[in-house]
């Protein structure tokens, strides 16, 4: 059996019995068991089940530790902010040339991650979607409309770039702490689902280069996270002003 039809197999059954994340008082990552929305075919639960339990034991794998709880917001959010982050910092140390990140929020399928124990689970629950890293290179002239759209939806996941929104326009904008040149090219850490124009992102299409890492970015995360916690480093709650409003 194809070991990526079988994993994707092992997941998506996993998923119908399972939510991967709940706001306990506590504040953990757990999972919670729910009831099944009918039976599974019973031959091929047979046949996965020794590889299920496998399955399990790994997502439940401890990877990192958040110091609070992480969440989406406009026109920034901590959770956003850490993973783009956490992207830029695997480019630095891949020597990619990314001069800014840029995400999105449909894109993190969690609205919180919440303070303690991060898994390997916790992450598939944010990024459940086999997106891949994808470094583009366009224009200035394509980078303004990159920030006009991320005006006119009041915000993204970003790294590296500055902004202020002011009546729905990108302004005051500063790439790695510099004024932000439209004489100039600039390369953008992104999804291959952006590169390739999804919400709207038509800016990122046709660029004047285009690097596919060929890497999932959820693999990225997790292991820049185990990494990070090998290293004695935590998650942290990050609101920076990167991107503001007037």
């Amino acid at each position: 059996m194809n070991n990526k039809f079988l994993f994707a197999l092992l997941f998506a059954l996993a998923s119908c019995h399972t939510s991967f994340q709940s706001n306990f008082k506590e504040g953990k990552n757990n999972k919670i068991i729910s009831d099944a929305d009918g039976e599974s075919d019973q031959t091929i639960t047979k046949i996965i089940a020794p590889y299920k339990t496998k399955l399990d034991s790994l997502m439940t794998i401890r990877i990192m530790v958040a110091d609070a709880d992480l969440t989406k917001g406009s026109p920034e959010g901590s959770l956003g902010n850490m993973v783009c982050d956490l992207l830029m910092r695997y480019a630095q140390k891949q020597k990619m040339q990314a001069d800014f990140c840029v995400m999105n929020n449909g894109g993190l399928r969690i609205p919180t991650l919440y303070k303690g124990d991060v898994f390997i689970r916790t992450v598939y629950e944010l990024m459940p979607f086999d997106n891949q890293l994808v470094l583009v290179k366009i224009s200035g002239a394509k980078c303004l409309e990159l920030f006009a759209l991320i005006a006119e939806n009041n915000g993204a996941p970003v790294s590296g770039l500055q902004m202020v929104i002011d009546n729905s326009k990108a302004t005051e904008i500063k790439i790695g702490g510099k004024p932000f040149d439209v004489n100039t090219d600039y390369w953008v850490l992104t999804s291959d689902y952006l590169a390739n124009g999804g919400d709207n992102s038509g800016a990122l299409k046709n660029p004047l280069e285009r690097i596919d890492k060929n890497s999932l970015i959820r693999d990225i995360l997790i292991a820049q996270m185990r990494e990070m916690y090998f290293d004695g480093e935590t998650l942290q709650a990050k609101i920076d002003g990167r991107i503001t409003k007037k």
